[in-house]
Formats: structure tokens, sequence, C-alpha cells
């Protein structure tokens, strides 16, 4: 009696189904976050930019396309803070005078039909009376099954039908549970928000960033996951001590230095992203705020290499002082994103380039 044996094959995944379905290149679609969609699409399109993949992007409400190879879509969404998910285009319609005419593989992967009518820019009718059409069209079904997740996307008078290849992830250990820190403060800055500001600088792996106000050392923890050698400055010995315990957590490849940031020289940076302080619980030690800003600023442009841009962020009530700052100082403002916090607390995300 001769015994079968079972050899176990490796069932592809849904991405890579379809990656070999569309060659080197795809369009891709982004689902950006609806709380600060201006900030998703500048860091997406600082991302584009950062891998010399300068692109159309176009982008409707809390949507972004964009023709790129897969490669570039897999490094976007390793890196991205505020984009939720991104996947494969199928094609795009008219939820009003629907035409069904889709690309689709025959046969279609097995999976289920996601519905999102983003920010309700679509009526229920519509979105009902197109969900009937495409499910008898294709035999796929709405109720969650194992396979492909197809994406069905109303924007804005468009509806976009795509597979999700990519969700929101984080490739630092400890992230989902809280991103813990040994040493922490309920003020320090978001891990999504760190990571986009580090995008926003353009740096790529391999390059330096610097943090002037370094505090706990979020920045350098990611910048350093990601794959980028940073420095955090910090004037308070305490945080110091306490951010190299958080380096050391994490293995960070940065370097922690106690001293006054607006005081210390540095030079040939590629990049700066900070948050500095501004009174929201950290201490400026005595120092208005505005010197504090002032100071920085005018140390940007001899710590960066030519073209190198910063990242920061800014209260509001700032917004004057440091726009007049900004061109003294013979710096380009690249970017300017309002982030609404609370009702005491508006921040500005300001994108600078060292001409």
């Amino acid at each position: 009696m001769i015994r079968s044996q079972t050899v176990q094959h490796k069932e592809s995944t849904c991405a890579e189904k379809f990656r070999a379905l569309n060659g080197p290149e795809t369009l891709a679609y982004f689902v950006l976050n609806g709380a600060n969609e201006y900030l998703s699409i500048g860091e997406l399109k600082a991302l584009l930019e950062t891998y010399g993949y300068k692109v159309g992007l176009s982008c409707t409400t809390m949507i972004c396309t964009s023709r790129m190879p897969f490669r570039i879509l897999d490094i976007i969404m390793e890196r991205a803070g505020f984009l939720r998910e991104a996947g494969i285009i199928l094609g795009i319609d008219d939820p009003e005078n629907p035409t069904l005419n889709f690309q689709l593989p025959g046969p279609l992967p097995r999976g289920w039909l996601h519905v999102s009518n983003m920010k309700k820019t679509a009526s229920e009718k519509t979105v009902e009376s197109y969900v009937s059409l495409l499910t008898k069209s294709t035999g796929l079904n709405t109720s969650y099954s194992k396979g492909c997740e197809y994406r069905l996307l109303f924007s804005n008078g468009v509806v976009f039908l795509g597979v999700k290849t990519h969700k929101h992830r984080d490739n630092i250990p400890g992230f989902n549970d809280g991103f813990y820190k040994p040493f922490d403060r309920s003020i320090a800055l978001s891990p999504r928000l760190a990571k986009a500001l580090i995008n926003l600088a353009r740096v790529r792996e391999g390059d330096v960033i610097a943090d002037p106000f370094a505090g706990t050392g979020t920045i350098p923890i990611i910048a350093s996951a990601i794959g980028i050698s940073s420095i955090g400055i910090e004037l308070d010995w305490s945080l110091v001590h306490g951010m190299e315990k958080n380096l050391r957590y994490y293995r960070a490849n940065a370097i922690p230095v106690l001293g006054d940031s607006t005081e210390i020289s540095l030079s040939g940076i590629d990049a700066v992203a900070t948050d500095p302080p501004y009174g929201r619980g950290a201490s400026t030690h005595g120092e208005a705020v505005a010197s504090i800003y002032s100071k920085f600023i005018e140390k940007i442009p001899s710590w960066m290499r030519r073209n190198g841009y910063a990242s920061f962020l800014t209260p509001l009530f700032l917004e004057d002082f440091v726009d007049d700052k900004i061109s003294r100082t013979g710096l380009i403002l690249a970017e300017k994103y309002y982030d609404y916090v609370h009702s005491g607390l508006t921040r500005i995300v300001y994108v600078v380039r060292n001409a």
C-alpha cells in the first residue's frame, strides 16, 4: 500500500494575486485620516517626493489616488502615520449613472465587499442602489467572509472599486498596546504625529535627523524604527535621563544630548523634526515662547544641508510671528497645516526648506 503524501502549498495573499495581474505598477488608492485630511495629503505627497516618485496625486474627500510601483506603495504604508489604508483600484464609476465598466479578473478571487460612504457625501439611496447592482454583477456579498476585502468607496460623486492590500501599521514594538515607553509624560508627542513630522521632513533610510526639543524621545525612537539616525537634544536633565532609558528600550540608533538647542551648533544634518515647548505642560525654563522659537528658527539654516526640510509644531497664537521669522531667516515656507487639538489649542504644522 502506497501512502499518499500531502504537499502543502502556501496560499498567496490577496495582494499577491492582484499584483500578479497588474504588473510592476498599479493605480493605488489611499484612505486618509478623516480628522485631518490636509495633513494626510501632505504626508502622502512628502513620502512620494522623498523616494523620487513625483506623480500626479488626485484627491477627493478622504480618498487620494496615484499610479505607482508596488514597492513605493509598500514603503508609504510602512512609514505613514496618517494614512488609514491603501489598495489597488479596480475601477472608477459614477454612482448616479453607473456603467460597472470594471476590468475584473476572471474568475474573481473570493472575498467580500466592504462599503464606505466617505463623510456621507453620497445619499443612502444612491449607495444602496449601486451596491445592489454591483453585488448582482460580481457575485460579491457585503457580509464578511474569508478572502479578499473588496472596497467600495463613495466620495463626492465618484465611487471607487478596489481591493485592500494595506492597513495602517507601525513597525514599532508595543505601539498597538499604547506605544509603551519606560519613561513617559502625558504631554508627549503622539507616535502618529511624530511619524508625520518625520515624513514631512522628507528623510530617507540612512539619513540623519535632529530633534532639538526631544523630550522623552518619541521622534528619535520612531526615526530609528524607520532606519533613520537621529540626535535628540533636551535641556532638562531628568528628561534626557528618561529619554536615554527609552532609546535603550527600543535599541534606537540615536544620540541623546543634554544641552540648550538654541545655543548648540550642528552642521550637515539632513532634516529637523520637533515639537518645541510652548507652555502646554512643557517648561520653557523661564524664557518667553517667542524667544525660543526665534532662536530655534535662526539655527535651522546653519544646521541643515541645502534643500533639507524642517518640520515643527507651533501654537496658533504664534502664527504671524513665526511666518515673519521664517521669511526673515531666508527659509522657504513649503507647507503649513492646522491641527485642531481641542477648544483651547490649535497647532500649526510648519514645513520649511533650507534654500
